[in-house]
């Protein structure tokens, strides 16, 4: 019995974390013992909606917003911090405050030659492959990871990422592999720091995948990020808005830091997502077809094509919201805080302080009290002016982003 395993040892929650089904386990859970579960001894998983916002709120007079679970995030390169795994709300602010500029939409606009040139870049190269390995077809997650893990690379580093990568040639998409590779050792290390005295060797003695994915992949944020700090340039990329910023400079370290998981969360989760999406579009022709017909009656070539224009077409941004429901690119994630002094009442239920809280957004979003039909592609339910739109789905339910002071910077 789950409560039982739960009791008596983390192992059952490690099992499900690092064998690949832990979404589909944690929904279980959820179907079978209601909306709070104890997946580890002193950790409860909640899928009520109304739990993200006092776990994940801004706070209130009477209940201070929840402080992050300092044993799931953990320093990333030569220790220091980023806006990912920094705890001390302070520093968190400052760092958000930092990075904000950069993810803003005017900028994220003024980059948009990024986006068109490597988007062409990428269709251009899966029009011409007509199978690898002497297999029908191509790789399309691995090809989706390589375009947005260039548009990140670009938009971050400006002009030194591709006079770096020309340099490196043999290693333009080594640092892609390594990313994708660190996201399961991820998943490993967050089991790790949960057993006493394991993190603390594993650092002395790393396993060699570990130096291969994690470190590998901290090596190369560090490259570049000193990479771009010798080059003198107004361009407008990620970088110029963290030199340029209000308060105390961020050092070297904390630079990279930031960049080890903007390349992660940026590119990963982006491909991840259009992996998802390009797989329920085939699936389901009456969706593809719409989309397609309404993209082609509004541009008439490629070239016409822009955000301001993509941002009018009601069906595209039906699909890309219900992508996101279905498909969340970090949805399985528990995301923890730690309940403060004096404890709280979630879900209806006191919870004592110190206890480790998180909301499994994948069950949230397969919840049939929240959405009808869950399990299917149904774009239309994000168009109020059509059948599938008028069937009551609670559409706020939908938090991708996560919500509140440490939600996703790059929701726009």
């Amino acid at each position: 019995m789950l409560t039982l395993y739960a009791t008596i040892g983390v192992g059952y929650w490690y099992y499900a974390l690092l064998s690949g089904r832990g979404p589909w386990m944690n929904h279980d859970w959820h179907k079978k013992y209601g909306p709070i579960v104890r997946i580890a001894p002193n950790h409860l998983s909640f899928n009520d909606h109304h739990a993200q916002k006092i776990i994940y709120g801004f706070g209130t007079e009477n209940l201070p917003s929840m402080e992050k679970d300092p044993r799931f995030f953990t320093p990333e390169v030569d220790h220091s911090m980023n806006i990912i795994n920094e705890c001390d709300k302070e520093e968190h602010s400052r760092m958000r405050r930092m990075l904000s500029f950069a993810f803003s939409m005017s900028n994220l606009i003024r980059n948009e030659d990024v986006l068109i040139r490597r988007t062409d870049e990428f269709l251009n190269a899966i029009g011409g492959i007509e199978g690898e390995n002497g297999e029908r077809g191509i790789n399309i997650v691995q090809k989706f990871n390589y375009v947005t893990f260039n548009i990140m690379g670009e938009m971050s580093f400006g002009d030194s990422w591709e006079m770096r990568l020309k340099e490196q040639p043999e290693h333009r998409y080594h640092w892609a592999d390594v990313i994708v590779n660190s996201t399961y050792m991820n998943d490993v290390m967050r089991a790790v720091v949960c057993v006493p005295g394991l993190f603390s060797f594993l650092e002395r003695f790393p396993p060699t995948h570990s130096r291969k994915t994690l470190y590998r992949h901290a090596e190369y944020a560090t490259e570049h990020t000193e990479a771009r700090l010798k080059l003198q340039t107004d361009r407008r990329d990620f970088m110029y808005y963290i030199l340029h910023a209000k308060g105390p400079a961020a050092t070297p370290k904390e630079i990279a830091s930031h960049y080890n998981v903007i390349m992660m969360a940026g590119a990963v989760t982006t491909a991840t997502f259009l992996s998802g999406v390009m797989y329920y579009l085939g699936h389901n022709r009456q969706a593809l077809g719409r989309l397609q017909d309404e993209l082609r009656s509004t541009f008439p070539s490629i070239e016409a094509i822009d955000s301001k224009c993509l941002l009018n077409c009601v069906y595209l941004n039906a699909v890309v919201e219900e992508g996101l429901r279905i498909y969340p690119p970090a949805g399985a994630a528990h995301l923890s805080r730690i309940v403060p002094k004096g404890g709280c009442e979630i879900s209806g239920s006191f919870i004592p302080e110190s206890t480790r809280v998180s909301v499994h957004s994948w069950s949230v979003l397969r919840d049939p009290a929240n959405f009808h039909a869950p399990s299917q592609f149904i774009p239309e339910r994000w168009i109020k002016t059509t059948p599938e739109g008028q069937k009551g789905d609670k559409l706020d339910r939908s938090l991708p982003f996560s919500y509140g002071p440490r939600g996703c910077l790059g929701r726009k």
